[in-house]
């Protein structure tokens, strides 16, 4: 299969309440990173991490159908994986209830997720 590579959207809340709507960019390549927006929207050149500015959770996450060679993202901190799996299948855009989630950072930590077969 050829890879189709994506969009998504990772909402992150801070303990300010303040909410962080990072898009981010699935190339769809098993063990690649994902993409980052870093201000002009998320692209397979964009950073492949994110540092949260304040504590933070992640509270939701969202990805466009269509992925063919990866079906799940491993989140990490700081290059460790979390042992936080979110996968595609019930994190659609098209689900009304995608699953809410609180999976805490710490400020500075560096957020990322490895695409997963």
């Amino acid at each position: 299969m050829v890879a189709a590579p994506q969009y998504a959207a990772m909402k992150f809340v801070g303990a300010s309440r303040r909410t962080y709507s990072k898009d981010v960019y699935f190339s769809d390549v098993a063990a690649g990173q994902i993409r980052f927006d870093a201000g002009a929207g998320a692209g397979a050149a964009t950073p492949e991490e994110w540092q949260a500015p304040e504590p933070v959770s992640l509270v939701d996450f969202s990805v466009v159908t269509g992925l063919t060679d990866t079906t799940k993202a491993q989140i990490t901190r700081n290059s460790v994986p979390s042992g936080d799996i979110l996968r595609y299948t019930i994190h659609l855009t098209s689900l009304p209830l995608r699953p809410i989630l609180n999976i805490p950072f710490a400020k500075g930590d560096r957020i990322s997720a490895i695409q997963l077969a």
